[in-house]
Order: structure tokens, then sequence, then C-alpha cells
């Protein structure tokens, strides 16, 4: 257009393509024209008035009025113009191509003339040329969509090209971890800021940029305030051969899991295992456990306060409560890490003590003892000393039964209470 605007000496050239109701418009020249002021000129009475009939339509003078007839000074630097009809068979497409002249042509009907031709010739392209333009119009809104959504949808996506550099870096992930791209991409190793490790950090660089993880992997990044995460990444290979990763924060849902899984395996009121937790857990100990081998041996001690019921009816059961607490404190305080604790029921316990023989148990159930009677439960003003009976039986066989073993405590503990209470008694290497 641009040329023709030369050849032909004209100012302004714009041409106006509409299909399905739609108008685009490609204009050069001077002065600018918009796609409204095109609309001013074909909607003038002359044009309404012979819609059907005319193919060109000549102004030898004052054009500029009709194109813009509230800027007088744009007006006037437009004279002479010729506007001609497109004519397509497609229904519903139709185009006007116009030209516009600063001066009065006397020659206008010979230059009608040869736009005529001209745009019998180029129609097709000029309706090619509103069309490209219409597709990059709307390429450039399905982008911008694209582009919102990636920056504002709730999942992480990022991609690290083979030098480490971020190259993209959504809202999701700038709002979860803190940093901004620029941020990370002024440092030597940005993943090094998420995974300090440096063999955690190479299996996620080979994740990233080598060795793509199709299916869903958990990894625990820091963020910038220090805090541990929990996420879900997923990296997919791009048809240029880069790795975009897409990631769930489930940090929250997996604290929900934990706690759930403590409320499942952990008594609320002690805070040790509860009956199921310690019945498996003792399965698990017989499973492992062989003759042969010392080191898979433990002893199971089986423990029951003494007098709660009298605790709970003279103090009550918040004091009761009291001092089932304060009994669990007492034994984590003296027991060894890898020692196993739980609650059985009421104020019933059960100590699972690996590579410990009965000897050694029994030392430890006294130790216990003696440690109450030291630290009695305040009540108040009063002082309550806790004791307690026990059932001690040592585990060297793999083919024993958890009920069998249970039963052996069992019996062992009450043969305690029947001797007066406050003492354990052993019920023999169980073999």
């Amino acid at each position: 257009m641009q040329t023709i605007n030369a050849a032909l000496g004209a100012s302004l050239a714009w041409v106006v393509v509409r299909q399905g109701g739609k108008p685009e418009m490609v204009s050069v020249g001077v002065p600018g024209c918009t796609l409204q002021d095109t609309q001013t000129l074909l909607e003038q009475s002359q044009l309404r008035r012979h819609q059907r009939a005319w193919r060109v339509i000549c102004w030898r003078r004052h054009v500029g009025t009709l194109l813009f007839p509230d800027q007088e000074i744009t007006a006037n630097k437009l004279q002479s113009g010729i506007l001609c009809k497109l004519n397509y068979k497609e229904p519903g497409l139709e185009g006007y191509f116009f030209l516009g002249f600063t001066q009065p042509l006397q020659s206008l009907s010979v230059i009608k003339n040869v736009v005529v031709i001209l745009v019998e010739k180029l129609k097709d392209y000029l309706a090619e040329i509103i069309a490209k333009e219409r597709a990059a119009k709307e390429m450039q809104r399905i982008v911008s969509q694209y582009k919102a959504l990636f920056d504002r949808a709730p999942v992480l996506m990022n991609s690290f090209d083979k030098t480490n550099r971020c190259i993209l870096w959504n809202g999701e992930c700038e709002r979860l971890f803190g940093w901004s791209l620029d941020e990370l991409n002024q440092q030597a190793d940005p993943l090094a800021l998420f995974f300090p490790d440096p063999e955690v950090r190479q299996k996620v660089r080979a994740s990233v940029n080598t060795s793509p993880a199709v299916d869903m992997h958990e990894w625990h990044p820091i963020r910038r305030d220090g805090q541990t995460l929990t996420v879900l990444w997923s990296n997919i290979l791009l048809p240029d051969h880069s790795i975009l990763s897409i990631g769930l924060d489930i940090t929250e849902r997996k604290k929900v899991e934990q706690q759930l899984e403590m409320k499942a395996t952990i008594d609320d009121l002690t805070g040790c295992y509860n009956r199921f937790s310690m019945l498996r857990k003792l399965k698990e100990a017989l499973k492992a456990c062989h003759p042969n081998d010392p080191r898979s041996h433990f002893s199971l001690l089986m423990l029951d306060l003494d007098h709660f019921k009298s605790i709970n009816d003279r103090w009550g059961h918040l004091t009761g409560d009291a001092a089932l607490i304060h009994f669990c404190e007492q034994i984590r305080e003296h027991s060894d890490p890898s020692w196993i604790f739980g609650r059985l029921g009421g104020e019933e316990f059960l100590i699972l003590m690996p590579q410990i023989n009965g000897k050694a148990a029994l030392r430890f159930s006294q130790k216990i003892r003696a440690a109450l009677a030291q630290t009695p439960l305040l009540s108040g003003a009063e002082k309550i000393v806790l004791s307690f009976s026990a059932g001690l039986v040592f585990v060297t066989d793999e083919q024993a039964d958890t009920s069998v073993l249970l039963t052996l405590a069992d019996n062992a503990l009450y043969d305690a209470k029947r001797a007066g209470r406050s003492k354990t008694v052993v019920a023999g290497a169980f073999l």
C-alpha cells in the first residue's frame, strides 16, 4: 500500500474488510486514520443511497471533511479521494479500498480506472492481509490469555536451561518460594537456594535438565524464609528439548496427613503409642527375632499403675489424667531412644526394649520405681507418690505369638499385684 501511495501520488491509503460483521482495517500514510473514521465515510448519505449500485466513487474536493467531519485541521489535509468496493463472491465478505490526495486531481478519472484494475488484482491479497492481521490479533489475544494463565494459575511452572539459568518462573512459584525470576538469575546456582544438599541438588538438576521425571516425584525445597516445603513435581519434555517442570505444593496436605497418622498411632492423652501401634511394633519385632542372633532379642515389660482407681475417686479424673502423663514422662526421661513405649488402655502400658536382656530390663523397672518415689505428682499442696506393678518377658524366638507373649507378660503382671504390688515379676525366657 505504501508502494501504491508512492506510485499514484496519494497521501493516504486504507483497506477495510468485513467478514461476519467484524471489520478489520489496514492504513498507511497521513493523516492517521482509524476504523471509526472509515465507518464515518462509508455511512455518509451518498453511499447509503447507492449502496448496491456503486462500484467506485470519486471526490474531487473536500473528501477530508467526510472522513474527519469533526476535525477541521485534519480534514483540510485531504482534498480528492477514490473509494472502491471490493466485490467478493464469498457470502458475508465485503471490503473497501480508499486513496486520498492532498491536492484536487484533474486526472481523477484516469486514476479511477487504474484503481479499479489495481483493486481487482489486489482484492484477494488485501483480504489475505486483513485475515493475517486478524489472525495476528487473535494470536496476541491467545498469547495474552495464556500468559495470564501462566502467571496466575495455582500450579507451579518453571524451566531451567542447561546452564542452570531460570528461563520460566510463573507467579505461583514467586508467591510460594519468595524469589523473583531476576533474583534467581543473579545467583551462580539458583537451585542451591532451594536444595542446599549437593547430592539432592544434583538429582533435581538431572530431573530438570537431562533426565525428566514424567511421574510425580516428591521433593522438599526450602523457601526464602527457611521453611521446608513438600512439593510434587512432574517434568514435560517440550519439542525444543527444553523441560517444563509442573509442581503442586502439598505442604499443608502433608501436615494434615501427618496429623491424621499421628492420631491413628499416638495416644492423645499421654503422647505415647496407642494399643494398635504397639501390637504392630511387637509383631515386627517378633518377625525379625532369631534364636541365633542376640541383636534381635528383646525384652517386653508390661506395667500397670497401682491403685489408679483410688486416685480418680479421691482427686478426680483430671488428676488421674495428670498421673498418667506424669508416669509416662518419667518413663520417657529414663528410657533409651530406641525403645518403643505405648499405652494398651486405661492405666496399662507396654515397653518393647530391643537388645535388652531380662536382667537389664528388671533394673530399668526398679530405676523407674525409684524415680517415681523421688518425683511425686503434685496435686495442689498434696504429693502423690505413684507406683506400678510389672510383668517382664525376655524374647529370643521368632516363633512366639503376640497373644502368647502378652498373656505371659499379663500373668506375670498379676502375679506382681497378688504379691503386694509395686513389684516386677519375670516370666522367664521364652524359647
